[in-house]
Parts: structure tokens; C-alpha cells; sequence
């Protein structure tokens, strides 16, 4: 991969998977009606990368690449992999939020029956929604960036993901 921004958007996505199947691990490992011990060191540990990397990284995340890549995709005349990668930005950042407020909840509060429950869906359906939106990410996007961006705007699109 030749891209500046393509190298550190894989990056982000390669760390992204890593919590994701981390966090399925261990909704997997649980049933949904018994919450887990939030005073346990694992679990703390666990609900922190949730709260702070799957939240504020897919907030980050897209919002560089809605505000900045996708309309430099459009300017060099990509436009319809873009609109279907916004579209689904749209449906994955509010799972990606509610699951954090439960994270964060949950790491002061611990969790109730019901608020188990809910994480524990939310989180299964957030590393379903995830997981494929990067696989797209990477055989889509990636690709687009390397073709038609010029190596001045892959700069400088980088300096501004670095800095976001």
C-alpha cells in the first residue's frame, strides 16, 4: 500500500478489529442475563476500551473521512462507494455511541440486569455492523484512495488524520 492516509486508515481499522474481537470474546463467554463483575480487573479493562476507543476512534474515525476523504474521493469522481460508506457511518455510529454511554455507566455504576441486557446486544450487533463496514473498508476504499488521489492530497490528507 503506497498511500499515506490508506497505511494509517488500515492501521486504525487493524486496531479496531482487535478490540472488536475482543469484546465479541467476551459477550460470547457471558449469557446475557447475568451481568458480569464490572470490579473485576478484565472486565474494567474491557469496558474502558469500549467506552473510549470504539466510541471516540469511530468518531474520529468517520468523521475524517466524511468531512475530508470522502469529498476528495468525489472531487476526483468517486462518489457512489462513498455515499454507501456515509449511509452506513449513519447506522453504525449510534449503536457505537449508546455503547459507550452503557461502557461508561457501567464502569462507575456497574451494570443492571437490564442494562446487561442491552449491552450485551448492542455489543454483538456493533462488532456485526463493525467488522463488516471495515472488511468493505479495506477491499473498497482503500483501493479507491491508492487510484485516484495525487500523492499532494494523500499528504495532506494524512497531516490532517494525524492531527484529527
Amino acid at each position: 500500500m503506497s498511500s499515506k492516509i490508506g497505511q494509517l486508515l488500515h492501521q486504525d481499522h487493524v486496531q479496531a478489529i482487535a478490540l472488536l474481537q475482543k469484546l465479541e470474546q467476551f459477550l460470547v463467554a457471558q449469557t446475557s442475563k447475568r451481568p458480569p463483575d464490572c470490579a473485576n480487573d478484565v472486565v474494567k479493562a474491557l469496558l474502558k476500551d469500549v467506552a473510549y476507543i470504539i466510541d471516540d476512534e469511530i468518531t474520529r474515525h468517520f468523521g475524517f473521512e466524511e468531512g475530508h476523504l470522502f469529498p476528495a474521493l468525489a472531487e476526483a469522481g468517486e462518489t457512489g462507494m462513498t455515499t454507501f460508506l456515509a449511509h452506513e457511518h449513519g447506522m453504525i455510529r449510534p449503536v457505537a455511541q449508546e455503547l459507550g454511554v452503557l461502557a461508561r455507566a457501567a464502569m462507575q455504576d456497574g451494570f443492571t440486569p437490564e442494562s446487561w441486557k442491552q449491552f450485551h446486544s448492542l455489543g454483538l450487533e456493533m462488532v456485526e455492523r463493525e467488522v463488516f463496514h471495515i472488511q468493505k473498508e479495506e477491499m473498497g476504499l482503500l483501493s479507491a484512495i491508492s487510484a485516484l488521489l495525487d500523492p499532494m492530497t494523500d499528504a495532506e490528507l494524512a497531516m490532517k488524520f494525524s492531527e484529527s
